[in-house]
């Protein structure tokens, strides 16, 4: 079982602290809310920043515009209270050793404790994604549409309503704006807190072995340095896979409302590609697990040149150690080559899907002999280009989540030599 080790000073026990209860907890937080706060210089910018200033990263102004003048004292940056390491350390640590007692270590799930660690933030990090998703289906669909038919026929219509319809497009893509740049202030932000958690503790437990347990250092070398930053793409991308069904949802209802049945043949050309991006996904993480592994031998093997590199020249053995090297190197760029067209491939499907959908649908409209006015082909345009949003994070989302799954595997592995020493 991951625990603390009782020769470090008693500071580092996250258990010796005394933790709020209930809402308690999230008092800190909650003084987000307010619009508009003042602090003095020697706080933490972000910690004691308000909604606006929050939301809109404007508490980097002041910072940026320093450095811009290069005038910038870094000794005056105070690290936040609130993520210092030691604590996102112990707390993780805290929350495995929970699940290792309620389920036992053989079925314990580092996963299931990541998603205990980030379950409140990641809640409100969806709940805002799904406002900003429906802004963005407000916007190019249901006022487009309206403006559209306001423009087909302005002598039914009052000079008011052409107005309201200016102001709600207006507060569409605002809302739109502003609740995006919130969520990635929000994911920025607890991405950060899971990696800093995820590193330190993976460098706490890489300590605490007796021996590497035949983990080679390669691997270890690498949980420390590539995996935090796997586990920081996902903290940032994740709730994404979760809130893009809200708009893919809204503009399939709406889209069928506009032009009919008809409509679901652009549709079903988004739900074919869905399967695909998942596809693309599982090769994507097939060929990424090879090429971790053989990151891991090389930079293993580059070890072990370094360390008897006095012997490697005694008997002129460069050249049979270089070619070893480029062979590994060689099925590591392949891998990695492999990987990267899944990737394009992935992208560039995103990107042409809209313009095939649309195509499609048109292509059937017409074949059937139904009319089709600019205001419906206008609008069945905007929504499946809102659409596009939904399909173009999917694979960022997925690409990002495979790598973690990979990195959050790696890090059971030493939890579950560590349990072997201890037992040893």
């Amino acid at each position: 079982m991951w625990t603390v080790n009782p020769t470090e000073d008693s500071r580092m026990d996250y258990s010796a602290t005394p933790r709020p209860a209930g809402y308690r907890k999230y008092l800190q937080s909650l003084q987000t809310l307010k619009p508009i706060r003042f602090s003095s210089p020697e706080a933490n910018a972000q910690d004691n920043a308000g909604f606006l200033s929050f939301s809109t990263f404007a508490w980097m102004t002041p910072i940026l515009w320093s450095i811009f003048r290069g005038k910038m004292d870094f000794n005056s940056l105070h690290i936040s209270g609130w993520k210092i390491i030691l604590c996102l350390r112990c707390r993780l640590n805290r929350l495995w050793e929970e699940e290792v007692a309620r389920v036992g270590q053989d079925k314990a799930s580092l996963t299931r404790v990541l998603m205990r660690f980030q379950k409140t933030r990641l809640i409100v990090s969806s709940v805002v994604g799904a406002i900003a998703m429906l802004a963005a289906f407000l916007g190019p669909a249901v006022v487009v549409f309206q403006v559209l038919q306001y423009i087909s026929d302005p002598e039914s219509h009052t000079l008011a309503k052409g107005i309201g319809l200016a102001l709600a497009m207006f507060t569409a893509e605002f809302s739109k704006a502003f609740f995006i740049s919130l969520l990635w202030a929000i994911n920025l932000r607890s991405a950060v807190r899971l990696k800093g958690a995820f590193s330190a503790l993976a460098f706490q437990k890489i300590l605490s072995l007796r021996v590497n347990n035949g983990i080679p250092m390669g691997e270890l070398i690498n949980i420390l340095t590539s995996d935090g930053h796997r586990l920081f793409e996902a903290g940032i991308f994740g709730s994404f896979l979760l809130m893009s069904p809200v708009l893919f949802i809204a503009c399939i209802v709406y889209a069928c409302y506009v032009l009919g049945a008809t409509a679901l043949a652009g549709v079903f050309i988004y739900i074919l590609i869905i399967p695909l991006q998942l596809f693309m996904g599982k090769m994507i993480e097939k060929f990424r697990f090879p090429a971790i592994k053989s990151t891991d031998s090389r930079v293993r093997k580059m070890n072990e040149i370094l360390n008897s590199i006095k012997l490697i020249k005694m008997y002129a053995w460069e050249e049979s150690f270089e070619k070893e090297v480029a062979g590994i190197r060689k099925k590591e760029r392949r891998n990695i080559r492999n990987a990267s067209y899944f990737e394009n491939a992935n992208v560039s499907i995103s990107t042409l899907s809209p313009l095939i959908a649309t195509v499609i649908t048109f292509l059937v409209h017409t074949a059937f002999g139904l009319p089709l006015n600019p205001a419906n082909a206008f609008t069945t345009i905007s929504i499946f280009n809102a659409m596009r949003f939904s399909l173009a994070v999917t694979p960022i989302t997925v690409r990002a989540l495979a790598a973690a799954a990979v990195s959050v595997g790696r890090l059971q592995v030493i939890s579950s030599a560590l349990m072997k020493s201890y037992q040893w």
